[in-house]
C-alpha cells in the first residue's frame, strides 16, 4: 500500500516495495529494503529504507532504527568491496527543512573514492537518473560482493 505526503502525492519507496514501480534492490527483509539510488553522484550510491512507512527517524521505534542502520553498514561493506571505494558517507535527513526530498526514511550509503569531494552531500536537482539497466548492473555487482563478505 502506498503511503500520501503532505503534498498527497504518493510515496515512491512504497510504490518501490508494493512493485508498483521498478527498483534495483539489493536485499530485503521484512524489517528493512536497500537499493540502488537512481541518482548515481557516487558509482555504488544506495538507499537504505525500513519496509514499513516511517517518515523521519522520529517516527521510527529504536530496533528499527538500529536494524537501518545495520543493514547500511552491511551493504556498505559489500559497496566498497564491489567498487574498490576508500571511504563511505552513511547520512541521512529528516523533513525538507534538513533536505529530505522523500518523505519516507531513508539513509544515504555512498561509497568514496580517491578524488572524491567529501563535502559533496547529494542534492536531487543536481544529478540525472541513470538508466535502469546500469542501475540493475550496480545492484548485480553489490550482491556478488554480499556473497563474498
Amino acid at each position: 500500500m502506498s503511503h500520501k505526503d503532505e503534498k498527497d502525492r504518493a510515496c515512491p519507496f512504497c510504490d518501490h516495495l508494493a512493485g508498483v514501480s521498478a527498483c534495483a534492490f539489493i536485499r530485503r527483509t521484512h524489517e528493512v529494503a536497500a537499493f540502488v539510488n537512481l541518482r548515481q553522484y557516487e558509482r555504488g550510491a544506495l538507499l537504505v529504507i525500513p519496509v514499513r512507512h516511517a517518515a523521519t527517524v522520529l517516527d521510527l521505534d529504536p530496533s528499527l532504527v538500529g536494524a537501518v542502520h545495520a543493514e547500511a553498514a552491511l551493504v556498505g561493506r559489500a559497496v566498497m568491496r564491489a567498487f574498490g571505494a576508500s571511504g563511505l558517507n552513511i547520512f541521512q535527513n529528516n523533513g525538507p527543512d534538513a533536505g529530505q526530498h522523500v518523505h519516507h526514511l531513508h539513509v544515504h550509503v555512498v561509497p568514496r573514492y580517491p578524488g572524491s569531494d567529501p563535502t559533496l552531500i547529494y542534492q536531487q536537482a543536481h544529478f540525472e537518473p541513470v538508466p535502469f539497466a546500469e542501475q540493475l548492473a550496480v545492484a548485480e555487482r553489490i550482491r556478488e560482493a554480499l556473497d563474498a563478505l
